[in-house]
């Protein structure tokens, strides 16, 4: 008879960097107090070359898919977990490394966590082959739960797994202005120009082009501001294109692109800023960086896609606007220029959403009661 212990929850997934939603959302998962409540024994399956080669096919991904396999197996027969939990992918490739874990965590009956961080999985389905359908629907029909981002994303599972094993557990981060580090508003009564701020992946599905082709219209009718466009960049193509707009339309005084920032250099951007625009164009979970920018005060603005309208409350922490829709972040990007009440009221109104729902020990406190009903289900 084996020794009582804390119950063992083998984690998979990708750890930074590179920094994207799903090594973040594992750096919190480590750091939080889901360690001291449980033992957990962690499969990194980051790829440090970049967030370029996430998703594709070549030698070097081919390979650490099987090393991680193997890592899989032995963790399975010699550290004999209680859970296994993995952030499962929404694309053919990924989800075929994702099926390394799940099929022999099926055929162990080992109980399964899966915790979907986009929006894509239902449409990635329906676009799936015969062969591949089938292969989805076998692998998460027997999941123990599986964990959306909002109440609007359970239907990704649906048809796939039980409704009453679908859980939603919105994320949660760190503030991310440490006031030990940078003060809060940094940038108030300051006596230079107004900051619209992005923060994220530098490519056009995340809607950054949108946000170029509305400084045009911003600065004719308001100079006096700045838009900075951190993050990395990704697509050499989607870089040139950005660049040849900016010289086309004379804008380059307005607008900085610093590449990555993270630490001490990302709070200084989210402390100095005004207003927060992330917009994207294709299907999202809960961006990181939208709870990031409410966390430090600022308004929002977005589209609605995945779990953002219900995170970003449209007319109450910032605006929703169209995707692809660059007049319309323009008009409203004006219009908190414009307006400094209303621009300070929804960045108060969104801190204090950051603070009711989306904290880090709001997080693992659901996470832990996820994990505990694993406990109490029994496998199919």
């Amino acid at each position: 008879m084996r020794c009582s212990h804390k119950t063992r929850i083998l984690v998979i997934g990708p750890t930074p960097p590179p920094y994207n939603g799903m090594s973040v959302v594992m750096e919190t998962l480590l750091s939080s107090s889901l360690t001291e409540k449980f033992e957990l024994i962690v499969l990194d399956t980051a790829d440090r070359r970049g967030l370029t080669n996430v998703g594709q096919f070549d030698l070097n991904n081919l390979l650490l898919a099987l090393k991680h396999g193997i890592q899989f197996l032995q963790f399975l027969l010699f550290r004999h977990p209680d859970i296994i939990y993995v952030s499962i992918s929404q694309g053919t490739l990924g989800y075929l490394r994702d099926c390394l874990f799940l099929v022999p965590a099926r055929m162990a009956r080992r109980k399964a966590v899966v915790h979907l961080h986009g929006s894509d999985l239902k449409a990635f389905y329906g676009r799936s082959s015969f062969l591949m359908k089938g292969l989805i629907r076998w692998t998460l029909g027997r999941v123990c739960r599986a964990v959306v981002l909002g109440e609007n994303l359970r239907d990704r599972f649906f048809g796939l797994v039980p409704p009453h094993r679908i859980a939603v557990v919105p994320n949660g981060i760190k503030p991310a202005v440490d006031t030990t580090e940078i003060e809060p508003g940094a940038g108030e009564g300051r006596n230079d120009v107004f900051r619209v701020v992005y923060l994220g992946t530098v490519k056009k599905a995340k809607g950054f082009m949108d946000l170029l082709k509305a400084i045009p219209k911003v600065v004719a009718e308001d100079s006096d501001v700045r838009f900075v466009l951190a993050g990395e960049h990704c697509y050499a193509d989607e870089m040139r294109e950005a660049e040849e707009y900016i010289k086309s339309k004379n804008i380059s005084h307005f607008v900085e692109m610093p590449g990555p920032l993270i630490g001490k250099d990302k709070m200084r951007l989210l402390a100095e800023g005004d207003i927060f625009v992330f917009p994207p164009r294709r299907p999202e979970g809960q961006p990181l960086v939208i709870l990031e920018a409410m966390s430090a005060g600022l308004p929002v603005i977005s589209t609605p896609m995945g779990a953002i309208p219900e995170t970003v409350i449209d007319g109450v922490t910032g605006f929703l606007v169209p995707p692809g829709e660059p007049e319309r972040l323009a008009e409203k990007i004006l219009q908190l220029m414009k307006d400094h009440r209303l621009r300070k009221d929804m960045g108060a109104a969104g801190q204090r959403r950051f603070s009711e729902h989306y904290t880090v020990e709001r997080w693992a406190d659901a996470m832990a009661v996820v994990f505990h009903e694993v406990l109490a289900t029994k496998v199919g």
